[in-house]
């Protein structure tokens, strides 16, 4: 079963005016959850970093490439995340699971061009340096889902979005690590503030 949340006075182009974004506290019980829309698709995700709260929600979203994947001329696979702006980690947005990058092995700890690269043989966790695009020196790692997804939808001749939430009971027999911060109203705000305050240029 889900619990459906539904709010009105919604379209892409509100969306595209808050910088593809926008936060929501769902109630009975308590959740606060991110809706974006990135590359014309919408997601929704719980708002606050599983790791330590942080504002989650409010971080940049980036299309980060598995090099490992790549090959044959093709681009590899393209995974959108969020990057949490206090530790920098990285979750994917469409599964929830936490993303890093390891190096690839080159032979004789070399570069292709035979020089050596530090860069090369160690690892970047959590995600502080390389950002963006993959450099094709590492390879995407997924680390299981810590971050709770949820399904999102807008009827754009009514304007309603709805936000589909997992029935508590069903969630407690699969706990994913957000769960907690999610639902914790001292904690959980400060994405929507963060927000806010954006919102008005105050930074």
């Amino acid at each position: 079963m889900v619990e459906r949340h539904m709010y009105d006075g919604w379209s892409y182009e509100r969306f595209r005016k808050q910088r593809n974004r926008a936060h929501f506290l769902l109630e009975e019980p308590y959740r606060f959850v991110t809706v974006l829309l990135h590359r014309g698709k919408l997601y929704a995700i719980d708002s606050p970093c599983y790791h330590g709260a942080g504002p989650l929600g409010e971080g940049e979203v980036v299309d980060v490439e598995d090099a490992h994947t790549a090959g044959g001329g093709s681009e590899g696979s393209i995974l959108a995340c969020l990057r949490c702006p206090w530790h920098s980690f990285l979750i994917s947005i469409e599964t929830g699971e936490l993303v890093e990058f390891l190096p690839v092995e080159q032979p004789h700890g070399s570069s292709a061009d035979g020089s050596y690269s530090p860069e090369q043989v160690m690892p970047s966790y959590p995600l502080q340096r390389h950002r963006g695009i993959c450099d094709g020196l590492r390879r995407l790692s997924r680390k299981g889902v810590v971050q709770r997804t949820h399904r999102v939808s807008l009827d754009e001749t009514t304007g309603i979005l709805t936000i589909e939430v997992e029935d508590e009971n069903d969630m407690a027999r699969r706990p994913l690590p957000s769960d907690k911060v999610a639902g914790d109203l001292r904690n959980g705000a400060l994405t929507m503030q963060i927000f806010d305050i954006k919102s008005r240029g105050l930074t």
